[in-house]
Formats: structure tokens, sequence, C-alpha cells
């Protein structure tokens, strides 16, 4: 698939994201409560939480560092980061606070922090060895980051054989690995290079495999259909055919997803590289 930049995550792709929130948080929560797990974070850290999206993971940060520390929600799509807002004044969260930016640029006025965190918030930049950089300067010495982030297409198959099917209907944009966009890290030692470039040490890099429920938990095959059609804007792809194509599509879909049904739900691997390191 073809990347998604910050202009794409501040406008229509992150529009999307908002109109499906509850899908794609629960497709990936897992592997954000693992990459927490992982964190070890301490009460009374200090953490700013890099693409937080709608917030879950700042704050379930925010309950474990407890009202000694802090978090610092940051992402470049204000309609993400003003739902994050809200559901922090609805859990009465006082201590975590969401601030719309561009990590590659910008610093948190809050700054330094003892420890970063991404749930695959950090994929996206335009330069990341610019914003991997930019990042270690709001580490305290020897602060620490972890982040997760998507393995290869080919190991994640709610996108490989869901994007294979799709494009042998509709024509796909080229897919660009290197460019922003999910699987900009899947080669952990290009990740690992990347960081050691930006000034980290002690890169700590190890795979994560779990099942998802493709479009959330007690999604139907239809509901993951549906999901995938709107999430991966098949209909923008079709144009002037999509009354006509979108049906042939959906059925495509369908037809890769049956095979992954389970008790009514679709499960399908996802693959992911866990990273930490030290600023």
């Amino acid at each position: 698939m073809a990347g998604h930049g910050r202009d794409e995550w501040a406008g229509a792709v992150g529009d999307r994201w908002l109109t499906h929130i509850d899908r794609y948080e629960s497709m990936i929560a897992q592997i954000g409560e693992t990459a927490i797990a992982r964190a070890a974070f301490q009460p009374g850290e200090s953490v700013v939480d890099i693409g937080c999206g709608g917030g879950p993971t700042s704050l379930a940060i925010a309950r474990i560092v407890g009202p000694e520390g802090r978090v610092h929600g940051v992402d470049v799509a204000p309609q993400l980061v003003a739902t994050a807002q809200r559901r922090a004044e609805e859990a009465g969260l006082s201590h975590v606070r969401f601030t719309t930016a561009d990590a590659q640029t910008a610093t948190p006025d809050d700054a330094p922090f003892d420890r970063l965190f991404s749930r695959f918030g950090v994929m996206f930049f335009d330069d990341s060895d610019a914003a991997f950089a930019n990042m270690r300067r709001w580490l305290k010495p020897g602060g620490r980051i972890d982040f997760a982030c998507w393995a290869s297409p080919e190991k994640n198959p709610w996108m490989g054989l869901v994007g294979a099917a799709i494009a042998q209907h509709v024509t796909m944009p080229p897919r660009d690995l290197a460019a922003p966009g999910p699987f900009r890290f899947h080669d952990p030692e290009a990740t690992r290079a990347m960081l050691d470039r930006a000034g980290y040490n002690a890169i700590d890099i190890i795979p994560h495999e779990a099942e998802q429920s493709l479009g959330g938990q007690g999604a139907t095959i239809e509901d993951a259909a549906d999901f995938l059609m709107a999430s991966m804007d098949v209909d923008a792809l079709l144009g002037d055919e999509a009354p006509t194509r979108s049906a042939t599509v959906r059925a495509a879909i369908k037809d890769v997803l049956t095979p992954f049904v389970r008790n009514g739900t679709v499960w399908m691997q996802g693959a992911v590289w866990l990273v930490s390191a030290r600023g």
C-alpha cells in the first residue's frame, strides 16, 4: 500500500481512523498491551506517547505511572488528539495531556522525559533519522524508548493476502516499504542502523506474533469486509467504477477471509517488532 505522511494523517487518513476508531483500536489492543508490558513503566515516571491517536495507550500508561507521574500524548492528527483529550477528561486522568505536533521537528514544552513510547506511531515520518534524533533530545540522559512497528506484509496476512485480493480488481498505488507507511521498519537490521545513526544505544529488537480479530473484537466476516473496504479506501481507488465494481471487490475480500473465520470472527496472524533503546 502507499505510505501515509503527516498531511494525510492530519486529514483524510486521520478522519478514516476516527470513523472506525473502535475497530482499529480493538484490532491492535493486544499488541499495545504487550508493548506496554515490555516497557515496564514505573510509578512516577514521565512518558511521552508518540503518535498517540485516540489515546488508549496514553491512558493505560497514565494509570501505571500514577498521579505522581505524567504522560504527554503527541500526534499530528488534531481530530484524534481532541478525542484523546476528551477520553482523558472522562476518565478523570488529570496527569495526562495531549498536543497536536509533529515529533520530527517539535519539542514538547514539558521535556525532558524519562521514557518515550509508541504503538505504530513512528513509521510515518518524512525523515526517520531526523525524527528519532529529535525525539532523543526529549529524553533525560539514559532515558529509554520503546515502540512497536509492523513486520513485513508477508508476515501480516491481514494486509498481504487482502491487499493482493484487492489488487486483482483495483489499480493499487505502488507499495514502497521504505516510504512513510505501516511497514517502514519491517527490516529490523535497517531499524537498528537507523537508531544507531540517531544516537541511541542498547538497542534491542524482538519479534512478537499474535492473532488479531480483523475488524475488532466480535466483528463478523461481513463487518471485517466492510472495515477493510473503508480502511483501504477502496471506493476512492475505484473512482467512477465504484457503484458497479465495489461489490465484486468486497466479495473477493470475503473469499480471502473465509478460511480464517473461527466462531464467527475473522482471526488473522499479526507480526510486529518490539523495539527498545536508550538515549
